[in-house]
């Protein structure tokens, strides 16, 4: 009896889960830009003389997403990052690439921004129909949907 009521459970766990969008249904690029970090406050003091902080270029990420195959149930897209935050949560235009601003590579590695974004595409109820899991790790490899994709 007790491995019935598992099975039953399990059963309605699975269901709950929302599956990856197919890889042929989607196109991802990054793009990669070069950018001023903007100068700070910050100074340092070497043998009295001040060094004002550079200011050089750094890597910016921008993310492009373009959807090839529409789903007409898809009629809503949130994007979430990994602190919770919700960047977008609109009516999901399938003939517009999303370009989503990721911020510095380094700030991305390093855990100061984001590093994770979950892309949801909802039904017009707002229940989940499909996913893009993107995900950096530490050493700047991206995965998505678990996927190894590349390096930063």
């Amino acid at each position: 009896m007790k491995l019935l009521w598992g099975g039953i459970i399990s059963i309605f766990l699975f269901q709950d889960q929302t599956p990856y969008k197919a890889n042929d249904e989607f196109e991802l690029r990054l793009d990669l830009q070069f950018k001023q970090r903007p100068k700070s406050e910050n100074k340092v003091e070497l043998d009295h003389r001040t060094l004002p902080n550079s200011g050089m270029s750094a890597p910016y990420l921008y993310l492009h997403l373009k959807v090839l195959k529409v789903v007409p149930e898809e009629v809503r897209i949130r994007v979430v990052k990994n602190d919770s935050q919700v960047l977008l949560n609109r009516k999901f235009d399938p003939n517009i690439v999303l370009k989503l601003d990721l911020g510095f590579t380094d700030d991305i590695k390093d855990r100061v921004t984001a590093y994770q974004y979950l892309i949801t595409f909802l039904t017009k109820e707002k229940s989940e129909l499909s996913k893009i899991d993107i995900f950096f790790e530490k050493d700047g490899t991206y995965l998505v949907n678990g996927e190894k994709r590349g390096k930063l």
